[in-house]
C-alpha cells in the first residue's frame, strides 16, 4: 500500500492493543431547512406508494445539515451532518438514516461519526447506533440521542438536538 494517510493508520492499528479506550459525550444542532430558498435537505426518490402513503413510505433524501453548538442558526458552527434519510415505515412517521457526523471546528476538527438507524421523528429521545467513526474517532462505537428541538411549520425549519455517547480509542 502507498499513500500518506496509510502509515499513520497502520501505524494506529499497530499499536492499537496498548491502546486506552476513551469515552466522549457531544452536544449539538442540526439546522434542519427543509425548505425555502436554501434548502438542506433534498428529496431524491421515492416509491410508487409515497404520494398516498400517510407515512411518506419510500420517500429517500439526501441532507448536508450545518451542526451548531447551541440551537440559534448563528450559533458557533461545529460541523456538518450529511447523508441519506428514508422514510421506512408504512405505519409510523420513522425515517431510516446513515449519516457522518463531521466535525469542522474544535478539537474535533477533520474527524467523523457514522450515525446509523430507526429514528421515530415525533417521539422524543430517539436512539440512533453510533456504528463508527474517522480521525480522533476511528473504531468509534456507541448511541446518538436525538430530539426535535422546534419546528417553524410556516418555514419548514427544524432545529434538532443531538447528543452523542462515543466510546472510541
Amino acid at each position: 500500500m502507498s499513500g500518506a494517510k496509510v502509515k499513520p493508520v497502520e501505524e494506529w492499528f499497530e499499536n492499537l492493543g496498548h491502546a486506552k479506550e476513551t469515552r466522549t459525550k457531544i452536544h449539538f444542532y442540526f439546522q434542519d431547512v427543509l425548505g425555502g430558498e436554501s434548502p438542506t435537505v433534498h428529496k431524491v426518490a421515492q416509491s410508487g406508494i409515497t404520494a398516498t402513503s400517510p407515512t411518506n413510505f419510500g420517500q429517500i433524501s439526501m441532507i448536508d445539515d450545518l451542526l451548531t453548538a447551541g440551537p440559534e442558526p448563528d450559533s458557533e458552527v461545529v460541523g456538518r451532518a450529511q447523508g441519506t434519510i428514508g422514510f421506512a415505515d408504512l405505519n409510523d412517521t420513522a425515517i431510516h438514516m446513515g449519516l457522518n457526523i463531521l466535525f469542522t471546528q474544535g478539537k474535533y476538527k477533520g474527524s467523523t461519526v457514522t450515525v446509523s438507524g430507526r429514528n421515530p421523528i415525533f417521539k422524543t429521545d430517539r436512539e440512533l447506533a453510533i456504528v463508527g467513526g474517522t480521525g480522533c474517532f476511528r473504531m468509534a462505537r456507541g448511541v446518538a440521542i436525538s430530539n426535535t428541538h422546534s419546528f417553524d411549520v410556516e418555514t419548514n425549519y427544524g432545529v434538532l438536538e443531538y447528543t452523542l455517547y462515543i466510546t472510541h480509542y
